[in-house]
C-alpha cells in the first residue's frame, strides 16, 4: 500500500516524465544535427553522404586523439617512464572507446530507428555522434603546451581564464 509520500514521489516522477518532450521518429535519439539532408536526397545520395561524415568524423576523432599523445609526449617535466605509462592508459581508455561505440552502434543503434534505410541511418548517426563526442572531449582535456621554445606565450586577453581540463603544463597557473 502506497503512503501518501510514495503517492506524491510517483505523481511528481509521472508530471516530469510527462512534460519531456517526446523524440518523434524523424528526430531520434541522436543529439548531433544530421549531416546529411533526411528526405531531400535520393536514398543512394544519402547513404553514401552518412558514410563519408562517419567516415570524416573518424579522422577527425583519430587526429584528436594523436594530437593528445603528442601533448603527452611533450611534457618535459615528466620522467619518460611517467610519459609512457600515461600514454599507454590513453591508449586503452581509446581502445575501450572504440569497442564500446562499435558494439553499441552496431547492435544497439539499428534498434532505435526505423526499419529499411533506418538500421544504417541509425548505426551511422550513432557513429558520427560519438565520433564528434569524443573528438570534442580529447581536444578540451589534451590541449597544447602555452610554451614555445621556453618562453611562455602571451595571452591576448592579459589574464588567465579558468577552464576544466586535464593539466598539460609543467605546473598550474598561480592562484590569486
Amino acid at each position: 500500500m502506497a503512503t501518501p509520500r510514495h503517492a506524491a514521489a510517483i505523481l511528481l516522477g509521472l508530471a516530469v516524465m510527462m512534460s519531456a518532450p517526446a523524440l518523434t521518429a524523424e528526430e531520434g535519439p541522436w543529439r548531433e544535427p544530421n549531416p546529411c539532408l533526411h528526405g531531400k536526397l535520393p536514398t543512394p545520395d544519402y547513404s553514401r553522404c552518412l558514410f563519408e561524415a562517419t567516415q570524416s568524423t573518424d579522422r577527425a576523432m583519430t587526429a584528436a586523439f594523436e594530437a593528445a599523445m603528442a601533448v603527452v609526449e611533450g611534457r618535459t617535466d615528466l620522467a619518460g617512464v611517467q610519459r609512457a605509462r600515461w600514454k599507454s592508459q590513453l591508449d586503452e581508455a581509446q581502445v575501450r572507446f572504440l569497442v564500446f561505440r562499435n558494439f553499441d552502434c552496431q547492435s544497439v543503434a539499428p534498434f532505435e530507428g526505423r526499419r529499411g534505410i533506418g538500421d544504417f541511418e541509425q548505426r551511422s548517426l550513432c557513429l558520427i555522434e560519438n565520433n564528434l563526442r569524443r573528438e570534442r572531449d580529447l581536444r578540451a582535456r589534451y590541449r597544447p603546451s602555452p610554451q614555445v621554445a621556453g618562453r611562455v606565450a602571451p595571452d591576448p586577453a592579459g589574464s588567465l581564464r579558468l577552464q576544466a581540463a586535464t593539466w598539460t603544463t609543467p605546473a598550474p597557473p598561480p592562484l590569486d
